[in-house]
């Protein structure tokens, strides 16, 4: 049987071209050529089992130019082997792509930016090689994502394999997600400078900068280290206009520290002007459930959080029911932090018999029946990257109240939304009560709708795999 060495030194001479029949240092080091950090990662990644700290890849890259290689892995494949993990899992270079799905693969709930994980993902899982992976906090390593990890993000049943530590080495690393974790988003950085491939993010919107008062705790600074992981990369593909500018903004900053930060290359999410339509059968399932009857709806989908105007929407609707107008006002979302005054705002309301639903964990076909079947809805958000639920209201020719800034303002203008300022709950109360008063107005912008541009997942997914 193979040492744990032999068998770690033969990986190495395998990513690097060379037949392991008798792997041994001096083997590594004449197919390593040249000092090379993507050589010296690809070692000291292997032998002690996880991404290397930056300063030893380095460092190690300087001793090889000092001392030569052979001497360098034998004394490092001694330390390492004295370190032996608790739990060890098998060693796997890839050297296509690497997508770290961490959070999208974690979660059952679909936030925008798991959407467009899932819905990119899906599409490059047919025909393409794809690794996908996940961070693993306790051993500090990505790791093959499990049979039911991969199927939350590929959407599609996925043959069974071991849980192996997978080493990205001169292949393309892909961020569809925000890393936030700061041991995570250290990892993505040190592959991007230092394993000798290409690296491409999708990029969201900078929003925990730009309105940093209405993020989590804690997230403008781990948004902070997140950004100086991009800074590293080769490529970020903002989800459109308004993103863009954030992220050219955001570059151009970069060079204070004598970095050149990634290409940015804008691409919009697409207009999916043609979804699937609903069954009759399944809507009125949905209002029977939810127990609407035949009242007006009025949606709002978004998770609850400061920036998506929660307490202003409350105040808009409250002002139209004081005002006489009858309807249900349907709340959807998870991720739910600072809400103590939307849910004491929503427990006064329905107090005094308002009709507040409020859902969250549901399926994508509720989701898609309550698109159907509202009256209007409204996304009046503070600050977005993109604003999926804009479009997927006018996807269904369903009118939408939004924001008239920003990328909101670019999707909805012209294209069915009614434009009102967030910060101004009097202004949106009259937007709702128009389309709540107003037949025409409401089929006026539903015409409006037929206007979105044509585009789909599979063109923006095609898309973003060439910059691949």
């Amino acid at each position: 049987m193979k040492s744990d060495t032999v068998v770690k030194l033969g990986i190495i001479a395998n990513a690097l071209g060379a037949a392991p029949a008798n792997p041994s240092a001096a083997l590594i080091a004449e197919a390593a050529g040249e000092p090379d950090h993507a050589v010296s990662y690809l070692v000291l990644a292997v032998l002690y089992e996880e991404i290397p700290h930056p300063d030893l890849i380095k460092g190690f890259t300087r001793r090889w130019r000092l001392d030569g290689l052979v001497s360098l892995v034998d004394e490092h494949a001694k330390i390492a082997g004295r370190r032996r993990r608790s739990k060890a899992v098998p060693t796997r270079v890839v050297s296509d792509v690497v997508a770290d799905v961490t959070d999208t693969a974690r979660s059952r709930f679909t936030t925008g930016i798991q959407r467009v994980a899932r819905e990119t993902l899906s599409r490059w899982w047919i025909g393409r090689d794809i690794e996908l992976v996940t961070w693993d906090q306790r051993t500090s390593r990505f790791l093959s994502a499990s049979p039911e990890e991969a199927e939350r993000v590929v959407l599609q049943p996925v043959v069974a394999g071991p849980v192996e530590f997978i080493i990205p080495f001169r292949a393309t690393l892909f961020l569809p997600e925000i890393a936030v974790d700061d041991e995570r988003a250290a990892r993505l950085r040190t592959i991007a400078r230092f394993s000798g491939g290409r690296s491409i993010a999708i990029g969201f919107d900078c929003i925990p900068v730009t309105t940093a008062e209405t993020a989590g705790p804690g997230m403008p600074g781990a948004f902070s280290k997140y950004l100086s992981t991009l800074a590293r990369f080769d490529a970020v593909a903002p989800i459109s206009k308004a993103a863009g500018r954030e992220y050219r903004g955001w570059r151009r900053m970069l060079s204070g520290a004598g970095l050149t930060g990634p290409e940015i290359t804008d691409l919009p999410l697409p207009f999916n002007a043609n979804p699937e339509p609903r069954d009759r059968a399944s809507i009125e399932a949905t209002r029977a459930e939810l127990g609407l009857d035949d009242v007006p709806v009025v949606l709002s989908v978004g998770s609850r959080e400061p920036r998506k105007n929660h307490l202003s929407l409350l105040h808009a609707a409250e002002l139209n029911w004081r005002a006489g107008h009858e309807f249900a006002l349907v709340l959807v979302g998870g991720n739910s932090w600072e809400t103590q005054q939307i849910d004491e705002f929503v427990s006064d309301l329905r107090r005094k018999n308002r009709r507040i639903i409020m859902l969250s964990g549901v399926s994508d076909e509720m989701v898609w029946d309550l698109y159907a079947t509202a009256r209007f809805s409204v996304f009046c958000s503070i600050n977005e990257g993109f604003g999926l639920p804009v479009v997927e209201s006018l996807a269904y020719r369903t009118p939408v109240i939004t924001s008239n800034f920003g990328s909101m303002r670019d999707l909805g203008e012209g294209r069915g939304a009614l434009l009102a300022n967030p910060h101004d709950p009097e202004q949106m109360a009259d937007a709702m009560r128009l389309l709540l008063t107003s037949d025409e107005e409401v089929a006026r912008l539903s015409a409006e709708a037929a206007n979105l541009p044509t585009s789909s997942w599979d063109h923006y997914a095609e898309e973003l795999w060439q910059l691949a």
